[in-house]
Order: C-alpha cells, then sequence, then structure tokens
C-alpha cells in the first residue's frame, strides 16, 4: 500500500455530543462514536497535562472485527466532549501506544495475500502516518509485530527463528538499531516481544506471562504474569491471579519492578463467582496510585500500601456482548487526578480527590 495514499484516505469524522449525561457527582459521560469497539486490542490513555484522554482500537464494519479498521478519538477529559476523530482504511490494526497514546504502531493490508503486512507510525493529533522500514523486517514475515517506547524514540521488531524470540530496537529519530536479544521459546500459547516503555526488552506468553532483560546484556531483570502491569518507570509491579493456570488466589500482589520482591497484597475482595474473573489496570504516571478492573468493579488503591481510595462498580453497565472473561479498559491520568473506565458501549471519565 503506498503510504501516502494511506494517509490522504484518513477521514476526520466530526461527531456530535450524544447527549452526555452525568453518572455521578464527580463522573461525566463520553460522548458516543458509532462502531463497535474491539476492547481487546484498544489502548486508553490521558494526555501528559490530563487535559485529553485519547482512545485507540480497532472498529469493526459488520458487527464483527473482521476487515475492521483502526479508530482514533480524543475527548475532552473534562467534558467527555470528543475534540476529533480519525479513521484509518479498512484492514488495519493496532498493536502498540507510547505512553500518552499519542504515537500507535499500525499494520496495514494484514490480511492480504502474496507479502507480508506494512506496520506505519500514526499520529494521533495529526493523523500522518510514517512507514517502518521495510528492511527491519525478516521478508518471510507475513505478519510482522513491532512496538514503541514510551517516549516514542525506540521502536522494535520482533520475530522467530530456530535460534528462538528474538526482538531488534531502532533508535527511531536516526533508524539505528541500538539492541537485540534472543530468547528461547515458551512451552505452548501465543508469544511476542519488544521494548518496553521504559526502554527495556520483555519477552511474553499469553499463557504463563512476561520476563524483563537488559537490552544491552540480556540479563534477566524481572518476571510477572500474563495479566500483570509494569509502570512506566519500571519501579513498579502489580501481578492479578491467572484464572488460566487454574490460580484460585483473591488477591493482587504489588512488587518491587526490579527485585520482584512482593511488598503487599491488596484483597481484590472476589466472591466465589469471580475466583475465575481476568483483571487489568493501570498505573497513575509516577503519582503511587493504580486503577484495577475487573469483571464488576474498578477501584483505586495507593502503591505500595495497597490501601484503598476510591472504588466503583460497573455491574450495571453490563452489555450482552460481554462474555465472563471480558473486563472493563482503564486508564489513569499523570496526576492520579482522573480515570477513564471503558464498559464496552460506555466510556466514563472519573474526577478523584
Amino acid at each position: 500500500m503506498n503510504h501516502r495514499r494511506l494517509f490522504l484516505s484518513i477521514a476526520l469524522a466530526t461527531a456530535l455530543v450524544d447527549n452526555p449525561s452525568t453518572c455521578a457527582a464527580q463522573a461525566v459521560t463520553a460522548a458516543t462514536v458509532p462502531g463497535i469497539l474491539d476492547t481487546l486490542h484498544e489502548a486508553l490513555a490521558f494526555t501528559d497535562d490530563g487535559r485529553f484522554l485519547r482512545e485507540i482500537g480497532t472498529v469493526g464494519t459488520d458487527g464483527t472485527q473482521q476487515n475492521g479498521h483502526v479508530r482514533a478519538i480524543t475527548y475532552v477529559a473534562a467534558t467527555g466532549a470528543v475534540r476529533h476523530v480519525w479513521n484509518l482504511p479498512a484492514d488495519t490494526w493496532t498493536y502498540s501506544t507510547t505512553t500518552d497514546g499519542g504515537i500507535a504502531v499500525v499494520s496495514a493490508d494484514r490480511d492480504r495475500q502474496g507479502g507480508h503486512a506494512h506496520l506505519l507510525l500514526f499520529n494521533v493529533e495529526t493523523g500522518r502516518t510514517q512507514g517502518i522500514p521495510e528492511k527491519w523486517f525478516d521478508a518471510d514475515e507475513n505478519s510482522p509485530y513491532a512496538q514503541i517506547s514510551g517516549d516514542g524514540k525506540l521502536v522494535s521488531i520482533y520475530s522467530e527463528s530456530n535460534d528462538g524470540m528474538q526482538v531488534s530496537v531502532y533508535q527511531w529519530r536516526g533508524r539505528k538499531l541500538v539492541a537485540k536479544q534472543t530468547s528461547g521459546f515458551f512451552a505452548g500459547g501465543f508469544m511476542w516481544g519488544g521494548v518496553t516503555a521504559d526502554g527495556k526488552i520483555e519477552f511474553s506468553n499469553n499463557r504463563s506471562g512476561s520476563y524483563v532483560v537488559d537490552p544491552k546484556t540480556g540479563r534477566a531483570i524481572v518476571s510477572y504474569g500474563p495479566h500483570g502491569a509494569r509502570s512506566s518507570d519500571g519501579r513498579w509491579i502489580v501481578d492479578f491471579p491467572n484464572p488460566g493456570y487454574a490460580d484460585d488466589t483473591t488477591d493482587a500482589h504489588i512488587r518491587d519492578g526490579i527485585s520482584g520482591q512482593t511488598i503487599a497484597n491488596v484483597d481484590l475482595q472476589m466472591t466465589v463467582d469471580e475466583v475465575n474473573s481476568w483483571w487489568t489496570g493501570a498505573f497513575c504516571g509516577a503519582t503511587g496510585r493504580f486503577v484495577a478492573s475487573g469483571a464488576d468493579k474498578v477501584f483505586v488503591f495507593e502503591i505500595p500500601s495497597g490501601k484503598r481510595v476510591a472504588a466503583i462498580p460497573v455491574d450495571t453497565w453490563k452489555d450482552p456482548r460481554v462474555t465472563e472473561k471480558d473486563v472493563a479498559r482503564v486508564a489513569c491520568s499523570p496526576n492520579g487526578k482522573r480515570i477513564a473506565i471503558r464498559s464496552v458501549s460506555r466510556l466514563t471519565i472519573h474526577n478523584l480527590d
């Protein structure tokens, strides 16, 4: 695909606020934008100043995610109004974004026959795209995978060979290779790897989790479960139970991001029926706050004590399309004052004390 043609075909949609209403004294409901968003592959992030919320994901064109397209929406955080919307052409997918959601790694023509998909960097503010150099990829790789660092300065390419999994990290501005590390394969499941928000290298598996290595030496730094979250500065990890491995624990674990030592446990207050629920979450910058999201609840706690700051029920937001493994997607502003909750068809933005 011609990248210039891709850029020119991006449509800027003017979305009207769909009667946003106040769902609580300290919350607003964001404007509704048509289309069914695939929340399993969605990025939700506040800008550095917390004034805007960016949501990037794939939207189905026919009620499914087949041949969908990437959509990027910027909301005014204080009101939930839509600032702007970018719609990429059909057959696009999002892999990774910067910490503020300003730049996304996008795959184009991912389902085409007779060649591999193109990977692009998509600027969510301007709508412009830049192609990631073809020479960075294995010519035999039909579905290349890439990630971007939190500050947008590094781009990584993931590939597999007989030697194992390999991650190559490039300085984006100078298009220079700065690190390359290889790891052995995991036993089963889906595998991938890439640069972390803070510039380390991470190898991941959907069953057993991730481990982080030093990009220069390959020395293992820390590991965590498949539903865990690592802070953008690498200082903290919050690990959730892994029901995929018959893990029936009911606590989240706050761990040191370097030593891996458990500092505190957080009671997720799950009922017997919720033990097999999946959890996810997001750090609030470097403020020492974390937002945890389960099947029907979202709550905020402090790092490293685990003290609960706020709780928001989401059981009334359930949608018939939600399965038992679906959870609300959350984001938190860098100053820890706002959180966003996407529960399938509803997006709310909450102000915290």
